[in-house]
């Protein structure tokens, strides 16, 4: 009795344990959902690449004495030790520190996040900026000169054992900007006009075609802060006064590609698929708890939004845009634990990201309106509602303060340093 006893013992272990397997092969092989095989060709699929890669210029932006083929050879050394370094101790810093000259960047050159009150600060402290600025002027043609180039994606491939890749010194995008402020200061507002315009173009070259999302965003950043700047000093100018050539590409609608954050959340994308593969322990024992494969497709619908067809038309129409929700099946969990526990682990907030490009190209609307209305013979809420489409979205039409003192449109990411709202002033501050 006890021997048959055991022996149903056995047979009823033998089946669990042939449950538990048959449950995990089924979980394993299970075909994978059609958006995460949508999402996974989005990111994959080949993407091509506008233009010269700036990556280099914007590497060593920051640095003096160096021309277009030494920044280059630098880059190629930077990378080299990157990739020959330590696993684990990569060094992510330029080589070129040290060897050339950096330019200062001192917290008084700011003046203003995202450009507000830049002009009121340069212009309560004129001789303390040009002090700060004092041999900036190469970096500022760099900087300008970003516009040039039709991508910036960079060569530093991601490790297991280091899948952060080092980034660029982002800071000196911005130095100009309080620099076009004190030439309007000083009397120059034709080359303050002309610099702020040259390096929105910049800006909305590396919103569009940064591949990573700080790229992106900087890029953002210049557009917003430098057009904010363009109408502080375009109020205090004759409403028919001329712009600088630049003004006419730097002011023109940006296209839903030049919003895309496509290339962006593919770099993204790479980035963390180096962090799910496992760099250390047994990669067999890996494989029972962590399908890699899987895991980056679960993944993927996170970051292939801006690259399906309907994030160009979402841009297009100016809406807000939709962001998937984290995948919900659990039985692709049972065979994939661990890559359940990545592909689950709550990231940013992408609304944040995704609006911030649609912000700054309404704020260039703004500006392109700003202009529109003050050379109209009166400006009122009457005057707004013939104004161009070009100057308009469908879903956000600017209007005026309710002093009439500004033209403004909701924000579509409320950032605290900048308010609810975009706004272009209408009348020149009392000085």
């Amino acid at each position: 009795m006890v021997r048959n006893g055991l022996k149903w013992v056995g047979i009823s272990i033998l089946s669990l344990v042939l449950a538990v397997a048959g449950l995990w092969a089924a979980s394993r092989f299970w075909p994978l959902p059609a958006e995460q095989r949508e999402a996974m060709r989005l990111l994959q699929a080949p993407l091509p690449r506008p233009g010269e890669n700036g990556f280099s210029a914007l590497w060593t932006l920051r640095y003096d004495g160096l021309d277009a083929r030494g920044r280059e050879a630098l880059m190629a050394q930077d990378v080299e030790r990157w990739r020959n370094g330590t696993p684990g101790q990569r060094p992510v810093a330029s080589s070129a520190e040290g060897r050339f000259p950096a330019v200062p960047l001192p917290a008084l050159a700011r003046c203003g996040r995202r450009g507000v009150g830049c002009l009121a600060a340069v212009r309560a402290d004129p001789e303390g900026f040009a002090a700060t600025h004092a041999g900036h002027d190469a970096l500022h043609q760099r900087v300008a000169a970003l516009a040039g180039y039709g991508h910036f994606v960079s060569p530093f491939e991601p490790f297991g054992t280091d899948p952060i890749v080092p980034l660029p010194v982002f800071q000196p995008v911005l130095d100009p900007l309080s620099a076009h402020a004190l030439a309007h200061v000083r009397g120059h507002s034709g080359t303050a006009l002309a610099g702020a315009c040259a390096d929105i173009l910049s800006g909305r070259a590396m919103t569009g075609q940064g591949d990573t999302l700080i790229t992106s965003m900087i890029g953002a950043a210049m557009v917003e802060s430098n057009a904010r700047l363009l109408a502080d000093m375009l109020v205090e100018l004759p409403a028919d006064a001329a712009l600088p050539a630049v003004c006419a590409a730097a002011l023109a609608p940006m296209t839903a590609g030049q919003q895309s954050l496509c290339t962006a959340m593919r770099g993204e994308f790479a980035l963390a698929g180096a962090g799910v593969r496992p760099s250390t322990g047994n990669p067999d024992g890996h494989r029972l708890l962590l399908d890699v494969p899987r895991t980056l497709a679960r993944m993927a619908p996170r970051y292939a939004w801006a690259c399906a067809a309907s994030a160009e038309l979402v841009a297009a129409r100016d809406a807000p845009t939709p962001i998937p929700a984290p995948a919900q099946d659990r039985f692709a969990c049972i065979a994939n634990p661990l890559g359940c526990a990545v592909a689950n682990i709550g990231g940013p907030d992408m609304r944040q990201y995704a609006g911030r490009p649609q912000d700054a190209a309404a704020m260039l609307r703004l500006v392109a309106a700003q202009r529109w209305l003050r050379q109209q013979p009166t400006t009122s809420s009457e005057t707004l509602k013939r104004l161009p489409e070009a100057l308009r979205s469908p879903t956000r039409t600017p209007v005026l303060s309710d002093d009439g003192q500004w033209l403004q449109v909701e924000r579509r990411v409320v950032m605290d340093e900048a308010g609810p709202t975009l706004q272009v002033p209408m009348r020149a501050p009392a000085r």
